[in-house]
């Protein structure tokens, strides 16, 4: 299928470590033309979206097993998932801060029309502008919580919505890669409307 937008699940503000993870505190990080790069809170935002297809990209660590009740995780799963964690916090403060200081939201569309057009005359690899800048977003936090391989500085430029949802394994072109032990869940549909 085809997407157009997409952002990654990030810890909340909240102080209390245990509560960190309860749904109701968790935000996502996205880029926005209203707002420039804004983290909103994963349930508001689900609820209001008006796509077509929401889905969740799971992502789990080596050796993390999801859906196990008897699964106690070893302690270098833990120190990675408080690793991950902190670096999501710190680039969520960060984008959402120089997003506001540096106007972004005003360069939004802009941005994305002018990583479009390189993408469809084949300059992606000159652009100074994203292909998608949600996407550059997306791999950029995952690149920064050491999660997403850093291949090269275009990396995250060159990275359309669709990527996501291929396995580098079987594409050589057009995937998000990640850093050995780190992998993508099947993806879960929260929402899908046929169209009319």
């Amino acid at each position: 299928g085809k997407f157009d937008h997409c952002g990654i699940v990030v810890p909340g503000y909240n102080k209390d470590k245990k509560d960190m993870f309860d749904p109701s505190n968790l935000l996502l990080l996205e880029a926005t033309a209203s707002g420039g790069i804004v983290a909103r809170s994963l349930l508001s935002r689900l609820e209001r979206s008006q796509s077509r297809t929401v889905i969740l990209l799971p992502l789990v660590s080596a050796g993390e097993r999801r859906g196990d009740d008897d699964y106690e995780p070893s302690d270098q799963t833990k120190r990675l998932e408080t690793y991950k964690e902190k670096r999501l916090i710190e680039f969520r403060n960060k984008w959402t801060e120089q997003s506001q200081k540096q106007g972004y939201s005003s360069a939004h569309s802009t941005l994305g029309i002018i990583g479009a057009l390189g993408y469809a005359l084949g300059m992606q690899e000159t652009s100074r502008a994203p292909v998608s800048p949600s996407a550059w977003v997306v791999v950029s936090a995952l690149q920064h919580a050491g999660v997403g391989e850093n291949l090269n500085y275009r990396t995250a430029m060159e990275t359309k919505v669709e990527a996501f949802l291929r396995d580098h394994r079987f594409h050589e072109t057009d995937t998000v890669r990640l850093r050995p032990g780190w992998k993508f869940l099947p993806p879960v549909t929260m929402r899908e409307m046929s169209r009319s």
